[in-house]
């Protein structure tokens, strides 16, 4: 019985003291938690609206990467050339692209020029010797390089191993390459490798061109057409190198 009275002496004793410091303004706030608390709607605007300067890092992230692929690419690039340098039985020049003519994207100015043994009609290779096209005009220092997709581009070309099957490549308006003149006993399939024929002058035989497209031919025509794509494309270049000597 006494314990049960001093339960309730001590009950109410609590209940006077709140009373006393809720009257007195000292009553603890707990709304300080609540507003401590980080609120849900605050919360989900940073996530949609990030700070400006974590975009611009990003970006920059970005642009850093596309820099080191470009790099990379290039490396890759002068590494074939060299691999192509050592073993071939002609010399090369190796040249960077400079530009590109604003009329017609393929006309390229290289940094190559007579004081480095280029002369007009030489051919312009890259990686293990795949012919891209052919010097038109010479500079002291600099020079032009017509691609092989130009139209008014002209290669005497073989199609696959054989020496037998024989034909005139000419550029199709920057697209594309078109095969003519091949005799129609003379076989020609889709896939097959086309390549630099022994007579063309300044021109080593045997350089890789593209492949073979499709094939067009009819029985009243004397001779087969076909169409001829790059192994690469053109508009991703950087470097190059330039047969100098045979």
């Amino acid at each position: 019985m006494l314990r049960r009275n001093v339960q309730i002496f001590l009950l109410f004793f609590l209940v006077a003291l709140l009373l006393i410091f809720f009257k007195a303004g000292r009553f603890f706030d707990f709304g300080v938690l609540l507003r401590l608390l980080p609120q849900p709607q605050k919360t989900v605007n940073q996530l949609l609206n990030p700070p400006n300067n974590l975009e611009s890092s990003y970006q920059e992230l970005l642009s850093q990467n596309t820099r080191l692929q470009a790099l990379a690419q290039e490396n890759d690039s002068l590494r074939a050339l060299l691999n192509l340098k050592s073993k071939a039985n002609y010399d090369l020049k190796v040249a960077n692209i400079l530009s590109r003519d604003l009329l017609n994207q393929n006309l390229l100015v290289i940094d190559a020029g007579e004081a480095d043994g280029v002369v007009p009609g030489q051919a312009v290779v890259v990686n293990d010797g795949v012919i891209i096209g052919k010097i038109i005009e010479v500079r002291a220092d600099a020079s032009v390089l017509r691609l092989l997709t130009d139209g008014l581009s002209k290669i005497a070309v073989n199609i696959g191993d054989s020496q037998n099957v024989a034909g005139v490549l000419t550029g199709s308006l920057g697209l594309g390459m078109n095969l003519s003149y091949v005799p129609q006993e003379q076989a020609i399939n889709k896939g097959d490798l086309v390549l630099t024929s022994r007579l063309n002058e300044k021109i080593p035989a045997g350089l890789v061109i593209g492949s073979v497209e499709e094939v067009k031919f009819s029985q009243e025509e004397l001779f087969k057409q076909a169409t001829v794509s790059p192994l690469l494309d053109y508009s991703t270049l950087s470097l190059v190198a330039i047969i100098v000597s045979l």
